[in-house]
């Protein structure tokens, strides 16, 4: 199949990285992948790094030149396209009034990475259900939200971006803070993620202010918008001695297995948080809010502990449970890293992507 991908620009978080490795994986089973995005996108620069074949589309605004230019593309390769997979609002109203004045219009398939509940009106109601082949979440409670407007269960499906297990695997603790410059006597937390102010770090750092203990430390991975916010909230909670702020990093996968604890402390609309299944992959035992999809990894006592979001008390109880219960740790780390391998590994994404492209695009040459 020739899968092409649009996206107005969904920024340098998680979406950028998930179209990435899925388009590359697809690659490696044969398929062809075009990216289609505006060169401003983070996605844009990512992708060509990785290797992708990008073109330059602008998809950032639902407006007549931008439907031009991108009708005028899609007529010109429409022979060579199986299917189409947007991943925005802008790019997919694009593609779906472009398909309106083509004589064999593209299958439309929209990935929505993000929760919340889509607009309840009849040109919404008609995009999901008519315009698009078939809707993918990253999480149950997105699909769920999605067919609270009206789209058919059978219309949606929930595929949760994979964990690469080569990459992202059990490693030796002492190895791993020995790379990353941790102490290795003292109790580390870990938080891997962009630098948003929904992303939780606030409320994690009120958490562990709250905690008198001075080996238990934290260490947060990532860079963003929220970082000088970030940097003032330590010094004015006193935690200088305690936080260390890494910054980006490229190896995320050396950092997990350094932590005695992850945490997701998210109260963003997003579907299964990519940090999340990489610390189960890493088997590191894992304390997440219930923000978007994240429940659909994290069962509460089984595979990690889940909280309410925003709530400082029981991120401060469960981070103190955990300290004080080594055989906790490793038994949700356990069954963490077990449920991740049955359920959330990138041949899992890659299965389920693969047959609903297939899908999209046997039903298009059938009519």
């Amino acid at each position: 199949m020739h899968i092409v991908h649009t996206e107005a620009d969904g920024g340098k978080g998680g979406q950028p990285l998930r179209i990435i490795n899925e388009s590359l994986g697809l690659i490696q089973r044969g398929h062809q992948v075009t990216i289609l995005c505006p060169e401003s996108a983070p996605l844009h620069a990512l992708a060509q790094d990785a290797g992708l074949t990008v073109v330059t589309m602008p998809l950032r605004r639902k407006n007549l030149k931008n439907l031009q230019s991108l009708r005028h593309w899609l007529k010109s390769h429409r022979q060579s396209i199986d299917v189409i997979n947007s991943h925005n609002s802008a790019d997919t109203w694009l593609v779906a009034l472009a398909n309106l004045t083509l004589s064999n219009p593209v299958p439309l398939v929209r990935t929505r990475h993000a929760s919340g509940v889509p607009r309840n009106n009849w040109t919404t109601r008609w995009l999901f259900r008519k315009a698009c082949a078939h809707i993918v979440t990253t999480g149950e409670a997105l699909r769920h939200q999605v067919a609270d407007i009206g789209v058919p269960l059978a219309q949606s499906t929930s595929v949760p971006s994979g964990v690469d297990t080569q990459r992202f695997h059990p490693a030796d603790k002492h190895d791993a803070r020995a790379h990353c410059g941790l102490s290795q006597d003292d109790f580390w937390l870990g938080v891997v993620s962009h630098l948003r102010p929904n992303k939780g770090h606030s409320v994690l750092l009120r958490a562990l202010a709250k905690i008198d203990n001075p080996r238990i430390k934290l260490v947060i991975v990532g860079e963003g918008p929220h970082k000088a916010t970030l940097e003032q909230e330590i010094v004015a909670l006193g935690l200088q001695q305690r936080v260390m702020m890494a910054g980006h990093r490229s190896d995320p996968e050396r950092w997990f297995p350094a932590f005695d604890i992850a945490l997701s402390p998210s109260h963003d609309m997003e579907g299964v948080p990519q940090g999340v299944l990489q610390s189960l992959a890493s088997r590191i035992a894992t304390i997440a809010t219930d923000a978007g999809g994240t429940a659909d990894a994290v069962i509460n006592g089984k595979t990690g502990i889940l909280i309410a979001q925003r709530d400082e008390s029981a991120l401060q109880d469960a981070i103190v449970k955990l300290y004080d219960d080594a055989n906790l740790r490793e038994q949700l780390a356990q069954q963490g890293f077990d449920y991740l391998c049955a359920h959330f590994t990138r041949e899992c994404m890659l299965d389920a992507m693969e047959n609903v492209f297939s899908d999209a695009a046997q039903r298009s040459t059938s009519r």
